[in-house]
């Protein structure tokens, strides 16, 4: 055919295809639009899942009778103008392109009143097709009703789903946009039944309320923040407890721009390394705030994504934000609690009144290793570690600030061995009851942080092979070795390439020495490997490297310790930065409350 210039109405159904994908991109552009008018309410209503029927009505300034039919120009837009620029955009809409291409492939019904007018105005476009403006009676605000989407293009009509499926992506967005603005009140109404609520009082919890429910709401961590750094992030992210099968519970926005980024989900996922379980997602709103200058809105038709000009450093924002919170909130889990517990111990917080003669019964020394050696040797000990806490007798009165060697850390209760059950639980009382602690996934920890510190510091801890090992690897596998030869190195892997998929071992890394006599090391490097085949790099890769080394390297279930070693181990993981998990996120105890003993033994 020869070249021509495509009538308007064929162009503009054409761009429509790029900003209006299904009838939840309708909604969220309508919202958009209610929310740079500065609504405090918008209400939507659905039917048949948007394809008959979607109508969005806001409170907001409206839009003047005189510029009602303008705004369904294409590039008809009040946010941006010539002098603008187009990096610096502060605004969620601003293409100009929303209204008009909706209006092509649906019929669009708008009723708006100007705060600065006595009436509103009424004006229809059906299909491209515009109607005279009519003067009407209106509430001030905007109230814009879509429907017969998609009729005049039954190609993209075919695709959409099931009047449910829309629905759902419709109730997803609409949720995200409630978390992001918790200022404005939300409703979703879809076939004369409410789907969403929420109050618009301002309060991020009352949003998560809405959402997701009070009782998840009751999980939720907060992240304060730094209201004097050009790059913050607030919002509120679960207990690790609290986690999902998939990642559709995070939600990111940027200037109060509801995106999608991949990176940024990654950022608060790998925040969780070592607090959750893999496969498992945290349920987190993260509200990033950036200098306009740095963020480039206009990437994207539909405006779902954004590009940074620092992207690294939102990414540690986020990253720190995040692990920040969560090492000092993380708790120990209670057995039958389902979450994590309000109450983990007697050391928990600083400044907590306790009991002196319970402080009495579980403050203990340090031991020391039994005779003979021991499977856990100590680490050493801290020039000076000085909790501060306030004791009290039993009517309560303060009788001193100040106690040393308590224990390093605060999120891990003292506790005093029994004895171990199964050859793998490690029996221990505390203040709050009875714990039991998983040996291998405790161990793990405490020698993922050892291996970690010695990463950090470029401490190359090496054991020479009396023979070297001969390693057969999959074209993946050496590829892998190829990308993060360095890192290998670093913990003490000394590899040479041997033939297209072949190794050469001669050393390995000195946590793995006594696991790797004989053809053990061989089969250890494969392992490795074959688990990190996933993918990543910098930190992550790195933490799950050193997370399989640790779990490689630690004690395993059905060995038998002595009372001695379990004390050890225990002394070991109470020096933990993070002891309540190990290093892929499974707890390393657990806690059976003394009160629910007691309720179970009819004591109460």
């Amino acid at each position: 055919m020869p070249i021509r210039v495509l009538s308007d109405d064929l162009a503009s159904r054409i761009a429509a295809g790029e900003v209006i994908e299904r009838p939840a991109s309708v909604v969220k552009e309508l919202v958009e639009n209610s929310l740079d008018a500065e609504a405090t309410r918008v209400d939507v209503h659905i039917v048949g899942g948007g394809a008959q029927s979607i109508t969005v009505v806001d409170n907001g300034h409206g839009i003047p009778s005189d510029e009602l039919a303008l705004a369904f120009e294409r590039f008809a837009t009040s946010k941006i103008d010539e002098s603008s620029d187009l990096i610096a955009i502060g605004t969620l809409g601003f293409r100009g392109e929303a209204l008009p291409s909706i209006s092509s492939v649906a019929r669009v019904e708008a009723i708006s009143r100007h705060a600065e007018s006595d009436a509103g105005a009424r004006f229809l476009v059906d299909f491209g097709k515009t109607k005279p403006i009519e003067q009407v009676g209106s509430p001030q605000g905007t109230r814009i009703e879509v429907s017969g989407l998609f009729k005049n293009v039954p190609a993209r009509l075919k695709f959409l789903g099931s009047p449910g499926r829309e629905l759902s992506r419709i109730e997803s967005m609409l949720a995200s946009l409630a978390l992001v603005y918790p200022q404005v009140s939300f409703s979703l109404n879809s076939d004369g039944r409410e789907r969403l609520r929420t109050i618009g009082s301002g309060k991020l919890l009352d949003a998560v309320a809405g959402v997701y429910g009070a009782k998840i709401a009751e999980q939720m961590l907060e992240l304060e923040p730094d209201d004097s750094a050009a790059f913050s992030v607030d919002g509120l992210i679960s207990s690790p407890s609290l986690n999902r099968s998939n990642r559709t519970y995070l939600t990111i926005s940027v200037n109060g721009r509801w995106i999608q980024s991949r990176r940024l989900s990654y950022a608060i996922e790998q925040a969780y390394h070592g607090f959750m379980p893999d496969r498992r997602y945290p349920i987190a709103l993260a509200r990033i705030r950036t200098p306009l200058d740095d963020v480039d809105a206009n990437v994207h038709p539909s405006k779902a994504e954004v590009r940074f000009l620092r992207e690294d450093l939102v990414y540690s924002v986020v990253q720190r934000a995040v692990r920040g919170v969560l090492s000092v909130s993380s708790p120990v889990h209670e057995l039958g609690s389902g979450r994590a517990s309000g109450s983990i111990g007697l050391f928990r917080i600083p400044g907590a009144v306790v009991n002196r003669e319970r402080f009495n019964q579980f403050s203990i020394s340090p031991s020391t290793s039994p005779a003979g050696g021991s499977k856990f040797p100590m680490w050493p000990e801290p020039t000076a570690i000085v909790e501060q806490f306030r004791l009290a007798d039993s009517e309560g009165e303060v009788i001193s600030d100040g106690v040393q060697g308590i224990t390093p850390k605060e999120t891990l209760p003292v506790l005093r061995v029994i004895g171990q059950a199964h050859e793998t639980y490690i029996l221990a009382e505390g203040p709050e009851g009875v714990y039991l602690v998983d040996q291998h996934a405790a161990h793990e920890r405490v020698m993922f942080e050892r291996v970690r510190e010695r990463f950090e510091q470029n401490v190359i801890e090496s054991q020479p092979l009396l023979d070297p090992v001969t390693v057969d690897l999959a074209p993946g596998a050496i590829t892998t070795v190829h990308e993060h030869l360095d890192e290998l190195n670093r913990v003490g892997w000394e590899i040479e390439e041997f033939g297209a998929n072949s190794l050469i071992l001669r050393s390995v890394p000195a946590s793995l020495a006594t696991r790797a006599s004989g053809g053990g090391a061989g089969q250890i490097l494969v392992s490795v490997l074959d688990e990190l085949s996933e993918g990543g790099t910098g930190d992550a890769w790195s933490n799950r490297m050193l997370a399989t080394m640790a779990c490689h390297s630690s004690v395993r279930a059905g060995q038998i310790l002595s009372t001695e070693e379990c004390k050890d181990l225990i002394r070991q993981l109470e020096k933990a930065e993070n002891p309540n998990t190990c290093p892929h996120g499974r707890p390393t105890l657990i806690q059976l409350n003394v009160n629910d003993l007691e309720r179970e033994f009819k004591r109460r």
